[in-house]
């Protein structure tokens, strides 16, 4: 996953892709009151971090998974 945010060619035209980043990023950014993003490897090494926190992991993917039924439900 490091190696996405390596830029060695300039950017894509066309589409957006969908790749899990994007999608990550897009979870991350539906958190109310929350300052996480996954736009850069120093982003990644931050999420890992907390990741290797269980109870902090735990929150957050709990956060995630209720800012993602309540962005449902508005649909």
């Amino acid at each position: 996953m490091s190696g996405y945010f390596v830029t060695d060619s300039s950017k894509f035209k066309g589409r957006p892709l969908t790749t899990l980043p994007v999608v990550l990023n897009r979870d991350l950014s539906r958190i109310i009151n929350s300052n996480l993003q996954l736009k850069s490897s120093h982003d990644l090494e931050h999420l890992r971090s907390i990741a290797q926190q269980r109870d902090e992991w735990t929150k957050l993917t709990g956060r995630i998974r209720e800012a993602a039924e309540a962005s449902q439900s508005e649909h």
